[in-house]
């Protein structure tokens, strides 16, 4: 099932809504900026697997679901959220079923800090990932100032396979002052 980018787009709309109604935790504003992001891995993950939920040969892989742990004895592969196919083989001794990653969908890195050498460090992440699509999340900066950022990133933008996305949300720190919006860009041929 392939996702229009106005789908991913709502996707991230109705995930950014559902991570800023979460009720906040921690005692220092850090630290409410790290569980909000974690909210917000979390949440964007849940949504990405309520969309594949008809598939039973897809999974979404994220650091605070356990949902793979059994079949795969980890929570998260290299990505924030990776959404891949799987399949399955039979052990060499016992013939246990095993399962391996057949295809990736989906490669999904947020990266929050306010800082175009830290988004450009978690996007090359994607660059070495084989996934039909990728998505960078990143802080919104000021207005008209969207295009320094993207041209950081659109280098490494142009040497990923796939499809490229950057969606910038508010900050966490932001979330409880302001009612934010998803701005999605998508990388075109040149």
């Amino acid at each position: 099932m392939e996702l229009t980018e106005q789908d991913i787009k709502q996707l991230l709309q109705e995930s950014l809504v559902l991570a800023q109604a979460e009720p906040d935790k921690g005692d220092s504003t850090q630290k409410r900026n790290q569980n909000r992001s974690r909210s917000w891995v979390s949440i964007l993950a849940a949504q990405l697997k309520a969309q594949y939920s008809t598939n039973s040969d897809i999974r979404v892989f994220s650091k605070y679901d356990k949902a793979n742990r059994k079949d795969f004895g980890l929570n998260e592969l290299l990505y924030d959220i990776v959404v891949c196919r799987v399949d399955e083989v039979a052990s060499s001794t016992h013939k246990k079923k095993l399962y391996y990653i057949k295809d990736t969908i989906w490669q999904v890195e947020s990266e929050f800090a306010h800082d175009s050498r830290q988004a450009l460090i978690d996007f090359n992440k994607l660059v070495l990932g084989s996934a039909q699509n990728k998505l960078f999340i990143g802080s919104q900066v000021r207005k008209g100032k969207e295009d320094l950022l993207l041209n950081v990133l659109k280098p490494a933008a142009r040497v990923c396979t796939g499809h490229v996305y950057v969606a910038l949300i508010p900050h966490p720190a932001k979330w409880k002052d302001i009612n934010g919006s998803v701005k999605l860009w998508s990388m075109k041929a040149n």
